[in-house]
């Protein structure tokens, strides 16, 4: 596969409408932002299009800042992932028009899509041992070493937030920003709740082609989507790995929790955040 553009697998990977996908995006002094974007999809092996709907902070950060990451997670447990640069958006043209045909778009309750977005593709990948021994690894370790998160607030994630973090099968996504600026959409299948303040998952889902790993403490953004569909971010501090069995364990300090799913997507929802002081 040419690091560059999508091969044909990925294309048709991307293309599918009911499929997990995610758009990470950042500040300009790089804070990063992860959500699921359903309606992104390959145009080409070297753009990718989706609709801006409900997408609020994302495009606002693709305004100020326009490298982003993408990445698509398949049911048989496969990810393809997209470092780009967003292009534009466009009112009308063929882009637009192909977006707005789908028939879960067609017909949405709120109107479809306002602009087709535009991403230019700089390295594309297939993220590889998703389901090696060494993620299962990570997997049952964290499982067995996590405390189940009780209901109640002693954290800023809800119980319900928690709780979807905490669940096997759902999509979970990882963003960080890499040495060129670029916040990656990492999947992040060993991600656990270990309460309502904390989150541990496998450091080796960070290790890059070099196997090298990001230096704590860095900044990153964590989303979930089930099958509900539900879907809420969270935002937050790498602050330590740690060694267990063997295995680097990732520590994540929950810092603000947010609605990442209609009908209030981007709604923050912190336990003890309040509202009249804004964001």
């Amino acid at each position: 596969m040419d690091k560059h553009q999508l091969d044909e697998r990925a294309i048709k990977t991307f293309g599918g409408e009911f499929t997990p996908k995610f758009l990470a995006t950042a500040t300009p002094d790089g804070t990063p932002n992860i959500v699921p974007v359903i309606s992104l999809e390959a145009w080409d092996a070297n753009t990718l299009i989706f609709g801006e709907l409900m997408i609020w902070k994302t495009k606002k950060n693709l305004l100020a800042n326009s490298k982003v990451g993408a990445s698509v997670f398949t049911p048989d447990m496969n990810s393809w992932s997209v470092k780009g640069d967003f292009s534009h958006f466009e009112r009308t043209g063929e882009i637009y028009d192909k977006l707005n045909m789908h028939d879960m778009y067609r017909y949405n309750a709120y109107t479809g899509f306002r602009n087709a977005g535009i991403i230019n593709i700089k390295e594309a990948w297939r993220e590889k041992g998703m389901m090696s021994p060494a993620r299962i690894a990570e997997i049952a370790l964290i499982a067995a070493t996590t405390k189940k998160p009780v209901h109640s607030f002693d954290g800023p994630m809800p119980p319900q937030v928690s709780e979807k973090f905490s669940r096997i099968k759902a999509a979970k996504y990882i963003s960080y920003i890499d040495d060129d600026g670029y916040p990656l959409a990492i999947p992040a299948l060993s991600l656990t709740a270990a309460g309502h303040d904390t989150m541990l998952f496998g450091a080796g889902t960070l290790m890059d082609e070099n196997e090298a790993l990001p230096e704590p403490p860095f900044k990153v953004a964590a989303c979930v989507i089930t099958f509900d569909p539900v879907a809420y971010q969270v935002k937050g501090t790498v602050t330590e790995y740690r060694k267990r069995l063997g295995i680097r364990i990732a520590r994540l300090e929950v810092e603000e929790v947010y609605s990442a799913s209609p009908p209030l997507p981007g709604k923050r929802i912190d336990v003890d955040y309040d509202e009249a002081a804004g964001e």
